[in-house]
């Protein structure tokens, strides 16, 4: 009769390694505390061994020792970088990533904690420390200020995870909009009214923000056209009233699809109406705008996905920016609005009733 074979446990490596119980369960969770080459070792002999952590008991330890030593070991904080404590509040994308991880986390048992990164006196190495010393097990990242940035401080103990595209490094899983998969719905929607010329209009700073998706997807549907029908991108912050008036004279757009309300602006200095002479599709658009047809990027989704990310790294006992990031692609909705009318209600350019202003 064969003999049951053993699962390997953290005695079992220890005893391979020479080393005691506790020093394999700092190596396998990445926590400091022994040196470099020693955890390497560790792991390798894990690996070896064939040894799987339960991510269940993993997590129940991880409470048991939080309620004893620490306070936090529910807080997921929520890092913040603006140039004011509360500058990330003016928008409302940004907000809304938060309320959805607020309550997503509440759902599973933790809490979202905000922590300006850069209180007085504050750098990435102290922070890091205040985060390990408070027990804190998880963080959420949330938008930085500028597209294209990053964040300094030691991930190596925290399972981590970002909404949005502005943080590009450190490498950590991240929750998006499916903006190209949007932009898709919003030309078909768009199309299915009967408009044929369809423009994107928005500025460099959105479209970096956005990882270049909506230009790529635009640019991908305007490949599939015949030359005579494409219409270049416009970039708004680029150009005058009296560039735009140009543009739209020279390429005729029957309906523009833009990133804000700015270009309700340019249409109106122009003397067009919306949607008598052109229709109007945001690709972001806000609860806020009632009267206007668009994408909403359900950030309350993508924010709650990304909670989702960080607690299911903290169950599995995964710190540290990973091999190999994960992106979690949330579909946006697509929302009817009266910026846009059926082909044969467009007859007249008498200025459409129930459009709004442009939101600052």
């Amino acid at each position: 009769m064969t003999p049951a074979v053993q699962t390997p446990n953290l005695q079992t490596i220890a005893d391979i390694a020479g080393v005691s119980r506790a020093a394999v369960s700092l190596a396998l969770r990445n926590m400091p505390g022994i040196s470099v080459e020693t955890k390497e070792r560790i792991k390798k002999i894990a690996e070896e061994c064939g040894y799987r952590p339960n991510p269940m008991v993993s997590a129940l330890m991880a409470h048991l020792k939080g309620v004893t030593q620490s306070q936090d070991v529910g807080a997921i904080p929520f890092l913040t970088a603006h140039s004011t404590k509360d500058g990330w509040r003016a928008y409302s994308t940004f907000t809304r990533y938060y309320a959805g991880a607020r309550d997503r986390a509440q759902q599973l048992g933790y809490r979202l904690d905000e922590i300006w990164l850069r209180e007085p006196g504050m750098t990435a190495k102290r922070m890091s420390s205040i985060l390990i010393n408070r027990g804190i097990q998880g963080l959420l990242i949330g938008p930085l200020p500028r597209g294209l940035g990053h964040v300094s401080i030691n991930l190596s103990a925290f399972s981590v995870a970002t909404v949005g595209h502005s943080l590009v490094r450190p490498k950590v899983h991240r929750a998006v909009c499916h903006q190209i998969s949007s932009l898709r719905t919003a030309i078909q929607e768009v199309r299915r009214l009967g408009y044929r010329r369809i423009a994107l209009a928005t500025s460099e700073m959105q479209d970096q923000r956005n990882d270049f998706n909506w230009t790529t997807g635009y640019a991908g549907y305007e490949l599939r056209l015949p030359k005579q029908d494409r219409i270049p991108i416009l970039f708004l912050d680029k150009i005058t009233d009296a560039d735009f008036a140009k543009w739209i004279k020279h390429w005729k757009p029957d309906a523009i699809l833009s990133g804000n309300l700015k270009i309700l602006e340019y249409l109106e200095k122009a003397g067009l109406s919306v949607p008598n002479d052109v229709g109007l599709a945001l690709l972001d658009r806000s609860p806020e705008d009632t009267n206007v047809a668009g994408i909403d990027q359900q950030f309350e989704a993508v924010g709650a996905a990304a909670i989702d990310l960080v607690i299911s790294q903290i169950n599995r006992n995964e710190r540290g920016a990973p091999v190999i990031p994960k992106m979690i692609l949330t579909e946006g909705l697509w929302v009817p609005g009266k910026t846009l009318s059926h082909r044969q209600e467009r007859k007249s350019k008498s200025a459409a009733k129930g459009i709004p202003k442009k939101r600052e």
